[in-house]
């Protein structure tokens, strides 16, 4: 299964099941190019996440948002919101999602593993509202 296409936070995406999920920071023109430890991301992705029950997770990063609570990554940005000039440094800006459907929740869990490994690898950092990096200290998966 492929990635769906990138939707904006708010639409519902129908889905109710397993998936890996990534949220980025896009406007009209596409993804935010944005700056990390080795080089730039041009995906401007801020979170890649698992779950079991997709809607409910997305429901739930929009209500983080908004109000500070239940989805960790969600309330990072709520303050970063509120505390910082981040809609200043992105006026027009907007949060989208793209998720893929996965079998199981191990699945789920193993594939956002090697995600947000591969992030990690390539940009020298996890995507910002990622707080951990899984079994980073585990050899496998490097």
């Amino acid at each position: 299964m492929s990635w769906s296409d990138w939707r904006e936070i708010n639409q519902p995406a129908g889905y109710e099941d397993c998936a890996v999920y990534r949220i980025r920071l896009a406007s009209a023109k596409g993804a935010a190019s944005i700056n990390r430890f080795l080089g730039t991301d041009t995906q401007g992705l801020l979170c890649i996440g698992e779950t079991s029950d997709f809607d409910r997770r997305r429901r739930r990063f929009v209500r983080g948002v908004k109000h500070g609570k239940v989805h960790p990554g969600a309330k990072l940005l709520h303050r970063l919101e509120n505390v910082t000039s981040l809609k200043t440094i992105y006026p027009g800006y907007v949060y989208q999602y793209s998720f893929r459907k996965i079998g199981s929740k191990k699945e789920a869990e193993f594939f956002e593993e090697r995600l947000i490994k591969a992030y990690v690898k390539q940009f020298g950092e996890a995507p910002p509202l990622n707080s951990i990096i899984p079994k980073r200290d585990e050899e496998e998966g490097w």
